[in-house]
């Protein structure tokens, strides 16, 4: 994981004169909206794949065309995407193009000293990281969500609102954990896996699979990559 200390850097590094546009004309792409104008981040528009959306406004904002078409210009990118799968595709390729990203961290949201984070995270309102908890790049925590003291959350995750996670969790890439779960102190969470909404998560989970209930239990294993 490519990560930072928090501080002057925790939003990224991009110059006042950068376009600053958020990548996917979607409610979750609203949210990231809101936090950064909150945050007042000024917002030049969207970013979408869909031709249908462009030249059209998005909560407010225009949807400027694609990835391609805002390559070479000053633009850094916001990700406004919640499917961890498409999610990963569009961050690959947004590097693969060149692009930056920034760091949408709402003002309300609590990081402890020792944290560290990627490039391209997205942290909601009320969110709170612990101390010395690492975050990887292009991750969403969302709003109200709970990550203590030495947890590691991988690339590409997504904790949804109102998840707890104790001390020293991990988890791993790509996975989703549901709303309002629970996640026991020292578990580890495979990769590309995914915890039902409100599970209590008392046992270790292996890479792709779906775990659910209370306490969760693996009910599906996913096609691995």
């Amino acid at each position: 994981m490519r990560l930072r200390r928090v501080g002057q850097a925790a939003y990224g590094s991009f110059l006042l004169t950068d376009m600053v546009v958020i990548v996917g004309a979607s409610g979750h792409g609203k949210v990231v909206g809101d936090a950064l104008q909150t945050s007042n981040v000024n917002i030049n528009g969207f970013a979408d794949d869909d031709a249908q959306k462009w030249g059209r406004d998005w909560g407010g904002l225009p949807v400027l065309g694609n990835l391609e078409s805002l390559a070479n210009k000053d633009v850094v990118l916001a990700m406004g995407i919640g499917d961890n799968t498409t999610r990963e595709k569009v961050f690959r390729r947004a590097k693969a193009l060149g692009f930056r990203f920034v760091n949408v961290i709402h003002p309300s949201a609590v990081i402890g000293r020792g944290c560290r984070l990627g490039e391209g995270i997205v942290v909601f309102a009320n969110v709170v990281i612990n101390p010395d908890a690492q975050i990887g790049d292009d991750v969403i925590l969302n709003t109200s969500c709970s990550i203590d003291h030495d947890c590691v959350i991988e690339a590409h995750a997504h904790i949804a609102p109102g998840v707890r996670l104790a001390g020293n969790v991990t988890v791993g890439s790509g996975t989703l954990i549901g709303i309002g779960s629970a996640v026991m102190p020292g578990i580890k969470i495979g990769a590309h896996s995914i915890v039902g909404a409100g599970s209590v998560v008392v046992r270790d989970i292996p890479d792709y699979c779906v775990a659910v209930g209370n306490p969760s239990r693996v009910i599906k294993f996913l096609h691995g990559e």
